[in-house]
């Protein structure tokens, strides 16, 4: 068309090509100057013509090849979900893998950085739960079901570079002793030494302590991690925090059907201005994911409910972040076990003592028990516990009736005579059923010596265990055997009353005060299993990995 257009009234006239290098070799891969100048300059138009033809030839081969890639994929997409309507779940699942490896395209990321923070609540009440938060980190870190581990088997060809850091936290009141950071030398908070991470961990897990009110400086915890701003501080890819708490933020505490002494004592305001809001949208600046980890669901419910809702809300959470809810026990455990009381039920411990003549000579020493049960249990910050006593020989008397700890008396008075079960039996299951409805009724039975009765004291307390056990939580019953002399087959008798009810045995009264505080602390955080919480985490960071996979 060219020569066509140039050629007038018999005259050939002539033309030119101008073309530009950069365009030879996007559109037909011609790749340099030097190869077009070995080639004779008449030849150069076929040349160019052959170059053109070869690339077109290579472009529909490359169509064909797309077309067969996508045809394929479109068969094991609908193979998967045929799978899925089946319920077949393993085979559903390698059916993903597999379509997963072929449909992921590039740029694939060779290594991928997780921030993870970990956030643990020091305070007194968390006593009972330190040991088993110390076990989960560490099966999360560096057990068989590791994060690392569980990352590099589900995404062989990324590598994990995971960093850690450490935040111990007590409430507003503890002061200076409120927060326990692990930092490196050059001032950042995370590192990639596992090891020193999780020594730390157990450094501060080691003496819970502090606390004061009920609730707890949760969202001041959250803000202070999530605001960390040195050299290496939150500049991974992908970045978590998880808590780990039994506690209530301030403000945020469960309505109970009774006041609760020392609940809270910044319910209205947090000192320092802090709000819900305000840490989410730190936490969403920073692209951070929060893990709350409660070891009393019930009375954290409200604080995770009030994250959540201003994760969802936030005008900047376009990319979603959120709160992931991991239970740490149990919900019923924590429900007829847990002292932690801001909006969780609280125990009324009922304790039934033996105080016939043979224990004239270790009564003291029984007071001595009781009251270290009790400085225990404040100690774990279970302030809203009531007491009761009933002590007994042949007879029963109630000698405390509902005190709060601070209220209980520390002394108790002997009577001396002969052992029957029967009438402190029937005396404990009355006071179990005053029990307020904020309340579990917990029963501690101690005795050195044995009765023709205890058949029928194990009958009374069956029947009180079948009325507690309508809300679902079975009888907390605890029986002592005390000294050389005990019938251990009439205790054992009344301890079966309950499914959970166990014998204890004390030779002294050393052993007797050893029990009482093991009864004190036993809260049955061993049911739950910590690579649980491994799994869940792994899963989580896992899906987040594919998202990020399937986006790119």
């Amino acid at each position: 068309q060219i020569q066509g257009r140039t050629a007038r009234q018999g005259k050939r006239g002539s033309y030119q090509m101008i073309l530009l290098d950069s365009d030879l070799e996007s559109d037909f891969g011609i790749s340099s100057a030097a190869e077009r100048d070995k080639v004779p300059k008449k030849e150069w138009y076929d040349w160019l013509c052959n170059a053109r033809l070869m690339h077109h030839k290579e472009q529909c081969l490359l169509v064909e090849k797309n077309l067969k890639e996508a045809t394929e994929k479109d068969k094991m997409t609908h193979d998967y979900f045929d799978s899925l309507l089946a319920r077949n779940e393993a085979k559903s699942k390698e059916q993903f893998k597999t379509l997963y490896q072929l449909i992921k395209k590039p740029p694939v990321p060779s290594s991928v950085s997780i921030d993870l923070a970990l956030v643990i609540d020091v305070t007194g009440s968390m006593a009972p739960y330190a040991q088993s938060a110390v076990s989960t980190i560490k099966s999360l870190l560096s057990g068989r079901n590791a994060l690392s581990s569980k990352l590099s088997l589900n995404f062989p060809e990324t590598e994990f570079k995971l960093k850690i850091s450490c935040l111990g936290f007590r409430d507003i009141d503890d002061g200076s002793n409120q927060f326990i950071e692990l930092k490196s030398s050059d001032g950042s908070h995370f590192t990639n030494d596992i090891s020193n991470a999780l020594s730390f961990v157990e450094r501060i897990c080691a003496m819970p302590s502090g606390g004061y009110d009920l609730a707890e400086d949760i969202i001041g915890a959250i803000q202070h991690c999530v605001t960390w701003q040195n050299e290496g501080d939150w500049t991974s890819d992908i970045k978590f925090m998880m808590v780990l708490s039994d506690a209530s933020a301030h403000g945020l505490g469960q309505k109970t059907s009774r006041p609760v002494d020392n609940a809270d004592s910044y319910s209205v305001r947090h000192p320092g201005g802090l709000t819900t809001h305000g840490a989410v949208t730190s936490m969403i600046s920073k692209d951070v994911d929060l893990f709350f980890c409660s070891f009393n669901p019930s009375a954290t419910a409200r604080t995770e409910d009030e994250l959540s809702e201003h994760f969802k809300a936030h005008p900047d959470n376009a990319t979603e972040h959120s709160v992931t809810r991991i239970p740490m026990v149990p919900t019923h455990v924590i429900a007829s076990d847990s002292s932690s009381m801001v909006g969780g039920y609280g125990r009324h411990i009922i304790f039934v003592l033996d105080e016939s003549g043979s224990m004239r000579h270790s009564w003291s020493g029984v007071v001595v028990a009781y009251n270290q049960y009790i400085s225990k249990r404040k100690q774990s910050q279970s302030d809203s516990d009531l007491v009761s006593c009933v002590q007994f020989d042949s007879r029963a008397r109630t000698t405390v009736r509902q005190q709060s700890l601070s209220g209980a008396p520390t002394t108790l008075s002997y009577h001396g005579g002969g052992t029957a079960f029967h009438p402190a039996a029937v005396e404990a299951c009355k006071l179990a059923c005053e029990t307020p409805k904020s309340h579990i009724p917990a029963i501690i039975f101690m005795s050195d010596g044995q009765a023709g009765d205890a058949s029928h004291a194990a009958m009374e307390f069956s029947v009180l265990n079948d009325y507690v056990s309508t809300s679902k939580h079975p009888l907390e019953l605890h029986v002592i055997a005390f000294g050389s002399g005990t019938d251990q087959a009439q205790l054992q008798q009344i301890a079966k009353a309950s499914r959970i009810g166990k014998v204890h045995a004390s030779s002294n009264t050393a052993d007797l005060a050893s029990v009482f505080v093991d009864i004190a602390t036993t809260q049955n955080v061993a049911t739950f299993l910590e690579t649980e919480i491994s799994k869940r985490i792994s899963e989580a960071v896992s899906d987040k990995l594919s998202l990020e996979y399937f986006g790119s």
